[in-house]
């Protein structure tokens, strides 16, 4: 049986699962949270179990949120809370209560991370249902999209902190992806890869709603440092709630075109973990496939 995820079910989806005296599941047919023991055996294909979120999950969430913080005082606060090894949820919560800038983005980081959690969890039902994941990318118009989203360089000034933020929803994703170790080592590696485009890139963009929400971005910096006709795209992604609009498609396509511009003949896609939807993409613009990565030559382009 299948059933629609709307906002507020994802709510109360949310608040169930960080209640660990009792175990929910979601009754597909009246879609109410009703408690495991209460369910009715003779139709159990009406019921799902609600994402996986134990105490661990919940520590992580915490890292990666000390992790963007600006404010020294309140980041080594927090990090000494993690490190206690007792008390840490209420602890976290007792120190942000003295920072409330911090502890209204706490709220707003928490709920973005648990709804992308949801809907991952959602996908992978649609998924059995035979039914297109939300988020997968469609063909697109390009009209529409520059009607409802901005596309311009990245400011580090001002874009730094929101980029930020949008790093550890990507890793978060990672590590929802890949449980347990392997998802925190290609969180890591992931990680790597972006502080050195950050540091190196002589192109960013980045594309944000007309209202100033951060999207995605795309960055690319010379390999190695002295090329001039080699470059490597070091960041590129489009947060989960924005996917499937075509914006992924328009980063790239606007960044080679720049690329193209400035004479750079090779372009590198290399040690980045490729959703499935982003190959048939690359191939469009002219990649090619090569060990891990995928390599474009501008020269073997025809007009």
């Amino acid at each position: 049986m299948t059933f629609e995820l709307s906002e507020e079910l994802s709510s109360q989806i949310a608040f169930a699962m960080e209640n660990h005296d009792t175990i929910f599941v979601l009754d597909a047919k009246t879609l109410q949270l009703v408690e495991k023991d209460s369910i009715n055996s003779s139709e159990k294909s009406r019921y799902y179990f609600l994402p996986e979120w134990d105490s661990s999950s919940g520590f992580r969430m915490m890292e990666r949120f000390v992790s963007i913080q600006r404010n020294i005082v309140l980041k080594q606060k927090l990090r000494s809370v993690l490190f206690s090894g007792k008390g840490v949820f209420r602890n976290f919560k007792n120190v942000l209560k003295s920072f409330p800038e911090a502890e209204k983005q706490w709220f707003s980081f928490r709920e973005k991370e648990m709804t992308q959690h949801i809907l991952q969890w959602y996908n992978l039902l649609r998924d059995t249902w035979g039914l297109e994941k939300l988020g997968e990318e469609p063909e697109d118009s390009e009209d529409l999209i520059h009607d409802d989203f901005i596309f311009r360089q990245y400011q580090h000034n001002t874009d730094e902190e929101h980029l930020l933020l949008a790093s550890n929803s990507i890793m978060a994703e990672m590590e929802r992806d890949w449980p347990g170790e392997l998802g925190v080592a290609l969180s890591d590696l992931w990680q790597n890869q972006y502080i050195h485009g950050e540091q190196k890139s002589s192109f960013s963009l980045i594309v944000e709603t007309v209202d100033g929400d951060f999207a995605g971005c795309i960055a690319a910096c010379p390999c190695p440092t002295y090329a001039r006709k080699t470059m490597l795209l070091t960041t590129f992604f489009v947060l989960q709630n924005y996917r499937g609009l075509g914006l992924g498609k328009e980063l790239l396509s606007i960044c080679l075109s720049n690329l193209k511009r400035q004479g750079i003949r090779w372009v590198i896609l290399s040690n980045m973990i490729i959703p499935s939807f982003l190959v048939s993409c690359l191939t469009r613009f002219g990649f090619v496939s090569y060990g891990g990565g995928y390599i474009l030559d501008f020269s073997k382009q025809t007009e």
